[in-house]
């Protein structure tokens, strides 16, 4: 199991923080609230996404799909996004989606 960081604050036993992990956490002594939290009844666009770091390259195997997510922002002007879009068009990378995030400080646009 991969310990991260939400792992260990669970672990440290720190009452008024929770942690995001998957079942297997169960295996050293976390306590599961919740399961399916991925599932909304309210919001089927509900999209749990999980960032792992690492120092040496994780080499996914090829006996099953995945999917990468791509977060990146824009400054403004003409063209910006179609030339930031343009790269993967021009090397035949398929995106599945393009979503954008607006907050106060970032335009945020996430493609898959």
């Amino acid at each position: 199991m991969l310990i991260t960081f939400n792992t260990i604050v669970a672990l440290e036993s720190i009452r008024d923080t929770g942690a995001v992990a998957s079942s297997r956490a169960a295996e050293i002594g976390l306590d599961i609230l919740a399961q399916t939290i991925q599932v909304s009844p309210n919001d089927l666009d509900n999209i749990t996404r999980f960032l792992i770091l690492a120092r040496e390259p994780i080499i996914q195997g090829i006996d099953k799909p995945h999917k990468t997510s791509i977060v990146f922002t824009l400054e403004e002007g003409p063209r910006v996004l179609f030339n930031g879009l343009a790269v993967f068009a021009l090397r035949e990378i398929n995106l599945s989606k393009v979503s954008y995030f607006f907050t106060l400080l970032l335009n945020i646009f996430v493609i898959e």
